[in-house]
């Protein structure tokens, strides 16, 4: 796996596999004692968004690192792992 600086990262988009947006890379928490990514902090760029998932009390949505499989120009994300308010949701249907 390439290098990536957590600078480089902050800012870039963050979709769906099907190409759905859902927000941009606000932060990364890191765990102090391994140096593992535990979970990105994403701002979600649509108030549909913050109605369909969890977030926190400043709207900013903690999805964890399994939930990406690519990084690079965007980051995506596996729908089926982002952390849903609800089982039924209208965005990210198929």
């Amino acid at each position: 796996m390439a290098k990536i600086a957590a600078s480089r990262l902050r800012d870039r988009r963050v979709v769906t596999e099907q190409g759905h947006e859902i927000g941009t890379l606000f932060d990364i928490i890191v765990d102090e004692d391994t140096g593992k990514i535990m979970a990105f902090i994403v701002d979600p760029s649509t108030e549909q968004i913050k109605e369909e998932l969890i977030t926190d009390k400043n709207g900013l949505i903690l999805v964890p690192f399994g939930a990406f499989y690519a990084i690079k120009d965007y980051l995506i994300v596996d729908a089926k792992r982002l952390p849903k308010k609800t089982t039924k949701t209208t965005l990210f249907v198929r």
